[in-house]
């Protein structure tokens, strides 16, 4: 990654050696860039909407071991191929927005939190 904030004048630590690139570090300049809506719920648990791929590296900075998917609709291919790439398990509890029922949320909710606690 290069970064020149110079404006002509000579560097604050002229002693240290501008950073080299490492052509073997595909990672470092790669720009990660989070799903739409994406948040930390708590320490190891976030929520996102759909991720597409541009989401892949950030994704996989995440070191994510499952994806709880609660819409109903079929999860992207391209998604789920990357996910099984990576070794993500995806459990998929198909909820419909519009719809929610006491016997629907707490049933489906047990069993998605009983996937977050396993």
């Amino acid at each position: 990654m290069k970064f020149d904030n110079s404006n002509g004048q000579p560097p604050l630590a002229a002693h240290l050696p501008p950073p080299q690139e490492d052509s073997t570090d595909a990672e470092a300049d790669e720009i990660f860039v989070p799903p739409l809506n994406f948040a930390m719920v708590d320490n190891g648990i976030f929520r996102s909407g759909f991720p597409n791929s541009a989401n892949f590296g950030f994704l996989k900075s995440l070191r994510l071991r499952s994806v709880i998917c609660l819409c109903p609709e079929p999860y992207p291919e391209t998604t789920s191929e990357f996910l099984k790439d990576n070794g993500i398990r995806l459990y998929q509890f198909g909820i419909d927005g519009c719809k929610l029922v006491v016997m629907t949320r707490e049933n489906l909710n047990l069993r998605a939190i009983s996937v977050l606690l396993a």
